[in-house]
């Protein structure tokens, strides 16, 4: 008998629940429920109150605007432009029919995000939002952020479904909006959203893929580039990094013409050529060594540009193959910093982005072009830069450096926003690596991962990395390592979010009987396992188990870890929650307010757990009839989480949904 068999096994009634995971976040559960904060730690219910914003229609700013740099060097394509003039025609265009829908299709490097975000860019479409819609998930993501860009206060407040469903009913009440849809796969992932916007505003979409599109919308077959165009594109990127011509004009119309007038790659060969002062002769020498045809074009110039960038600097190959692993967009500095000194990294970076293999933005963040990153991705036995063993180490290393990188929490307001900005790269590295050659370390990233979409209620994909990360520590550690376990406690976590309390505490008691079978019974792990069963119990209605068990978790863990560690301090925090709920307010007093000490001198004042155990006591006092000292105290602490962690924080968010600001004390 482990102790952690539920003793009643009748079915009882389910009461709502919602749970926040990652260090002290917090969770709303509708009008009225419970605000939970920490990964099952703390509780604090009462009425909530949703923000006015949630309640009203959405509003969208004036200005609202998010094009990319792509429309920055541009040149011709006149026709096309006209083109998206007639077929996407306003009524601020007068004879032009008034078509909604338009897709640009064409070859990768063939200039299709660069027409759009051209056209968009001189439209004056309000708002204009871009979405890299590569896949469905994609496209939901996108939509979210521009519910969230329109009413910024509900990005921590709203779950991602939510947001989206906000944007969809604004999109289609709303007239004068351009929907910029980048790089679509299929058809078949924009299909409803179109029948749900038509008649209202304007999407243009990029696409690589043909088919499907008859009857949903109007197509541009985008081609390669015009001969003039091409010659002027040459010079514009060759003047822009030397300042000089572009040299012999029969020469630059060949090179142009070898390398098919593809944009991506004729923008590649002008900068190689004006960074390093080759002549367009002498580029046609060395291309010449390898051939191939037009559309093998990129493959060509990255060769040619890495042949001479290796030479001086062998860092800028390996770098390029590191990043074409990662999302394509904005790769933060704080990841490229990670992969070597910094004076080094970076002007490797610069190299790069002086031959147009990369763009480097403002903040340092760095972009790289799909095709480019395709390329980079693709072993080829006549390519020293695309050795398969030199593309299987680079992968390798951009998991090693997402996995160092990615915080283990998102308690502080550091460790949120590391996670806002390392997230998509994670993502885009665990979708291009096939889970059959699932490491250990992939498997800490996955489930580091999936605790993060537990925090944005994304729970199905949750349960699916989760599901990911066992199968994989199954395979390389064993079903019983201590890791493999703890990812099936991600999946308990996420059916208790669900409700479906009963199953998700028959996994946990699963799980804290194979650690102690695996560990023993007096261990931290085990102790902490029990914990979290006890919270699932509590909220099945079991006080009495859940203090019990409680209980036995709080006193192993002084013993083995001491009485003010935080795993400690944790348990401690649970325990005085349930015995609030089992009506033991002294004893509840007494443990939150010793936690309380110990968390201010172990955190410091702001950290969220300490400002959780203020919450505590706040719904202590309003229990005990002390309803004037629980608003000032919970005043008290919004104002301190605030000052702390920021006003875009989630713990501050929240706090400012359980109770508004001016809003009466229930």
């Amino acid at each position: 008998m482990t102790g952690t068999e539920h003793p009643a096994r009748a079915e009882r009634p389910r009461e709502p629940r919602v749970e926040a995971a990652g260090d002290r976040a917090v969770a709303a559960a509708g009008n009225i429920g419970r605000v939970v904060t920490g990964d099952y730690v703390t509780q604090v219910e009462r009425a909530i109150l949703l923000p006015p914003e949630a309640l009203a229609p959405a509003v969208c700013p004036d200005g609202l605007s998010k094009i990319p740099r792509k429309a920055v060097r541009f040149v011709g394509r006149e026709r096309e432009l006209r083109w998206l003039d007639v077929h996407l025609g306003t009524a601020s265009t007068p004879g032009t029919p008034d078509h909604r829908f338009a897709v640009v299709r064409g070859l990768g490097g063939i200039g299709k995000s660069s027409l759009a975000a051209r056209w968009a860019d001189r439209r004056g479409h309000h708002p204009t939002w871009w979405i890299t819609a590569e896949s469905r998930a994609d496209l939901d993501t996108g939509l979210a952020a521009l519910a969230g860009a329109m009413q910024p206060a509900l990005i921590d407040v709203l779950p991602q479904e939510a947001l989206r469903q906000r944007a969809l009913q604004w999109l289609a009440t709303h007239d004068g909006w351009l929907l910029v849809l980048d790089n679509v796969t299929e058809a078949a992932d924009v299909e409803d959203l179109l029948s749900r916007l038509a008649g209202r505003g304007r999407v243009l979409i990029t696409t690589r893929h043909a088919a499907g599109w008859h009857g949903l919308a109007e197509v541009l077959d985008l081609t390669v580039l015009d001969p003039d165009e091409s010659y002027a594109m040459y010079t514009m990127y060759a003047q822009a990094v030397s300042g000089l011509g572009p040299g012999d004009g029969r020469h630059v119309e060949t090179v142009c013409a070898t390398l098919g007038h593809l944009p991506l790659a004729v923008a590649q060969a002008a900068a190689y050529c004006g960074e390093t002062r080759t002549t367009p002769a002498e580029y046609l020498d060395q291309l010449r060594r390898y051939p191939g045809d037009g559309q093998e074009a990129v493959a060509r110039t990255w060769r040619l540009t890495l042949d001479r960038l290796v030479a001086a600097d062998p860092l800028t190959g390996t770098l390029l193959r590191v990043l074409a692993w990662w999302g394509p967009d904005r790769i933060p500095r704080q990841l490229l910093d990670r992969l070597g000194p910094t004076p080094v990294v970076r002007r490797a970076v610069g190299r790069l982005a002086a031959h147009s293999m990369v763009t480097v933005h403002d903040d340092g963040a760095v972009s790289v072009h799909r095709l480019v990153q395709s390329v980079a991705r693709t072993a080829d036995a006549h390519d020293p830069h695309r050795r398969a063993e030199d593309i299987d180490a680079a992968r390798a290393l951009a998991e090693e450096t997402l996995t160092e990188a990615v915080p283990r929490g998102v308690a502080g307001a550091a460790e949120w926003g590391a996670w806002r900005e390392l997230f998509p790269h994670v993502e885009t590295y665990l979708a291009q690596v096939d889970p059959a050659a699932d490491t250990a370390r992939t498997a800490a990233l996955v489930d580091r991962a999936a605790w993060f979409l537990v925090e944005h209620s994304d729970l199905l994909r949750a349960v699916h990395w989760f599901d990911r990360a066992v199968e994989c520590r199954e395979r390389v550690l064993g079903a019983d390592h201590p890791d493999t376990v703890a990812s099936r406690q991600g999946i308990a976590e996420c059916w208790a979010i669900e409700g479906e309390l009963w199953e998700s505490a028959d996994l946990q008691a699963r799980v804290v009987a194979d650690l102690e079978r695996v560990l023993g019974e007096d261990r931290a792990e085990t102790h902490m396992a029990r914990g979290r069963l006890a919270v699932t119990w509590r909220q099945m209605g079991d006080k009495d188990g859940a203090v019990a068990l409680l209980e036995r978790a709080l006193a192993g863990l002084e013993g083995l870890l001491g009485p003010d560690h935080r795993d400690t301090l944790r348990v401690r925090s649970n325990l005085g929650v349930a015995y609030q709920d089992a009506g033991r307010l002294e004893q509840a007093i007494a443990l939150h307010e010793r936690t309380l000490g110990e968390r201010g001198r172990l955190l410091g004042p702001d950290h969220p757990e300490t400002l959780t155990s203020r919450l505590n006591l706040v719904r202590l006092y309003e229990a005990v009839g002390e309803v004037e000292r629980a608003a000032e105290e919970f005043d008290a602490v919004v104002a301190d989480s605030v000052r702390g962690l920021g006003d875009e924080h989630p713990f501050t968010v929240h706090l400012h949904h359980v109770r508004p600001p001016g809003s009466p004390w229930w």
